[in-house]
């Protein structure tokens, strides 16, 4: 666990030093000052706490944890009063004492609380006993919940009862000290997240189920199926033991065969046929019990499931209460009256044409060539000399022969004369092809 980052103010040693001081009586004598310290330190070791991973300090353990360059916090007593009166912290022995259950009478007495501690607060005035440890709450709550998602992810969550014992197995990396996984417990069993039993020479841990708020109490059925998991262990160990005894005769009588001892090989042997026969039997006791508890298995989720029929039904039947098929089908009937009706409306509609009016057409024609006279007809001139085609005029236009074609030779253009010499074009060739290749002539057209 790593320990919080220090507020800002904790390099300042002004503040701080302010901080440190003790309480000036109580909180009439200077709000400001009590509040100011109150804000400070109450998130302080709150967050230390969970960082931590404590689920109860003291106040010897505080004053420790905030010793600043040789200088003990003198208020951190004050500071604990305020908790236990907010809430935020609770005595230990007064958190136990919540917790209405036989098994508080075992459990307590592995969590390191002597009963003098208990009343210890009462002796001493109110005043605070530096070793008394103090539970945290909110810190105590999500470390009781880590526990039922780290059962419910396991493999020991198909087991209805464990031993206390397997349950601290399963979370020993999380709680080092025996006491704080005992206060997560109590926790637990506060919130009914668990159901705890004591039996001679054991302690039996019920969770709650997936899907369930709160754990069922341990019935005859818990404890039934529990020997029988139990019986199921046992006999499965005993299986491994008779196997690997066998297998240890066999190899004895091979070793002894083969040292030309006959008579021990053959004592091996017939106690190998013992011990497989010992074998056969436990394992026949042992299918049955795996054949039991499958059965069982089986039951309870033929039981989740007839459940869910019941409160599927019992959902339906809540659902269809004002329902009725003659109430439908008068419901319908109205819906197809009003889409009828709706129909209609949109076809009268679609009819009539707002602020229509019967105006004559021969009227709107007239109008609309006024309209067009008053439209200014600013048009360009009409050319009067020659039509140029392309820049150039044309003496003379074409006439046309009998044929049907133009006479192209009565046409008269003015166009420039055409060149003689062609002129030169670039090829497109590749450098080596030009390199090899002979001069070339120009090309020139005949006279």
């Amino acid at each position: 666990m790593m320990d919080p980052p220090y507020p800002a103010d904790w390099d300042d040693d002004e503040r701080m030093s302010f901080l440190f001081s003790a309480f000036k009586g109580t909180r009439d004598v200077n709000s400001a000052d009590w509040d100011s310290k109150m804000t400070f330190w109450m998130p302080l070791i709150l967050q230390h706490a969970k960082a931590q991973g404590m689920v109860s300090v003291t106040l010897r353990q505080l004053q420790s944890h905030f010793t600043r360059k040789g200088s003990t916090p003198l208020g951190l007593a004050t500071v604990i009063q305020e908790m236990l009166r907010r809430g935020c912290l609770y005595q230990e022995s007064d958190f136990v004492s919540r917790i209405s259950s036989g098994w508080i009478s075992w459990g307590m007495r592995q969590i390191i609380i002597k009963p003098l501690q208990w009343t210890l607060s009462t002796i001493l005035g109110g005043q605070i006993n530096p070793d008394e440890p103090f539970v945290i709450l909110d810190a105590l709550k999500e470390q009781a919940e880590l526990v039922v998602q780290k059962y419910q992810s396991s493999p020991l969550s198909s087991t209805s009862l464990l031993l206390d014992d397997e349950v601290y197995t399963l979370c020993k990396d999380q709680f080092p000290e025996r006491s704080t996984f005992n206060l997560v417990l109590l926790q637990l069993q506060r919130d009914k997240k668990i159901c705890v039993l004591q039996r001679p020479g054991e302690k039996l841990v019920k969770f709650v189920q997936g899907g369930r708020t709160q754990v069922t109490p341990i019935g005859e059925s818990d404890l039934g199926i529990y020997e029988l998991q139990k019986g199921q262990k046992l006999l499965s160990l005993r299986v491994q033991k008779a196997s690997e005894e066998s297998d240890r005769l066999k190899e004895e009588a091979i070793s002894f065969k083969r040292a030309g001892n006959k008579q021990q090989a053959l004592r091996c042997m017939r106690r190998r046929k013992l011990s497989e026969r010992r074998l056969s039997g436990l394992q026949n006791k042992l299918e049955t019990v795996q054949s039991i508890l499958e059965r069982i298995s089986i039951a309870e989720t033929d039981r989740m499931v007839v459940s869910a029929y019941e409160m599927g039904v019992t959902a339906l039947r809540t659902s269809l209460k004002d329902v009725s098929l003659e109430k439908t089908e008068n419901l319908v009937d109205q819906i197809q009256e009003f889409c009828d009706l709706q129909d209609d409306v949109s076809e009268t509609l679609a009819r009539a044409v707002p602020g229509d009016i019967d105006v004559d057409a021969d009227e709107l024609e007239r109008e609309l060539n006024e309209i067009l006279q008053e439209i200014p007809t600013d048009l360009p001139d009409v050319p009067t000399g020659p039509l140029k085609v392309g820049g150039i005029s044309p003496q003379r236009l074409p006439t046309v022969q009998n044929n049907g074609a133009f006479d192209m030779s009565q046409l008269d253009l003015n166009l420039p004369d055409v060149p003689i010499t062609a002129p030169k074009v670039p090829i497109a060739v590749s450098p080596e092809r030009n390199r090899d290749a002979p001069p070339r002539t120009p090309y020139l057209l005949p006279q």
